[in-house]
């Protein structure tokens, strides 16, 4: 479980964000939308720790991670798995290479058993045929699970994806989604999402914070959100006219 308390943020005496307290459960896929420049992704950069916040806390089953020591911030770090956008896959590694990469910087494991976690991690995500491939060589669909094989070849309990389904067709997306609800389920990991995807909102999101101008205003369940009657979040909801008419809004 991750619980976030009294987050605040400022750039240059221009605050990001403010006050925000929430908590994402272990076991569940928790989102974070809102259009751009609401800041969703300062607050994930200051949920792992890529930003400090001016004032407030994140706590890592009960660890205050915005307060530890070196030491403790890097033993939380080494329990987080990170999918970025674009997938940050290297160029130069295969896929099974680029599984590995963490697993050789941070964990003490022979070289067999990097291979068996690196065969099992790419089994979970359906590469396994792919693994002596680069990135050049697959589509953007397979980079994207080469990158949440990756994400969690160190076990982690706590998975971070921002726009995890950036640039997929939407057949790809719900492969996407689904395989990051099962992996959430089966390891009970406590997952964080960031995304602009109504459609992932809707079938995955268990839980979704709506940050508006740097403020949560809205949180709930994904498939609560078609009768929240929050007017920003509304207007983000069903911003499309397809959308509009699913929900039949006018």
């Amino acid at each position: 479980m991750i619980e976030v308390k009294n987050l605040n943020k400022s750039f240059d005496g221009r605050q990001v964000l403010f006050d925000i307290d929430s908590t994402f459960e272990s076991g569940k896929v928790n989102m974070v939308i809102g259009r751009s420049g609401s800041g969703k992704t300062v607050f994930l950069k200051c949920m792992v720790g890529l930003l400090t916040p001016d004032t407030g806390s994140v706590l890592y089953d009960g660890r205050d991670f915005t307060a530890a020591d070196e030491k403790t911030r890097m033993m939380i770090r080494r329990e987080m798995g990170k999918v970025f956008q674009m997938g940050a896959l290297f160029d130069s590694m295969t896929v099974a290479e680029n599984v590995q990469f963490p697993l050789d910087l941070f964990s003490t494991m022979g070289k067999g058993e990097k291979k068996d976690r690196v065969e099992f991690c790419l089994e979970k995500v359906n590469l396994t045929q792919a693994h002596k491939l680069y990135p050049a060589e697959i589509s953007g669909g397979m980079k994207k699970r080469t990158a949440i094989a990756r994400a969690i070849s160190l076990n982690p309990k706590y998975l971070f994806c921002d726009e995890p389904n950036s640039g997929l067709d939407p057949e790809t997306s719900i492969l996407i989604d689904n395989l990051v609800s099962s992996l959430t389920h089966e390891f009970n990991m406590t997952t964080v999402i960031i995304s602009h995807d109504m459609n992932s909102v809707f079938e995955i999101g268990e839980k979704v914070m709506f940050l508006y101008e740097g403020r949560k205003v809205w949180e709930g369940k994904g498939r609560e959100i078609a009768g929240a009657d929050h007017p920003a979040l509304r207007e983000f909801v069903f911003a499309s006219e397809l959308m509009k008419k699913l929900h039949n809004i006018k």
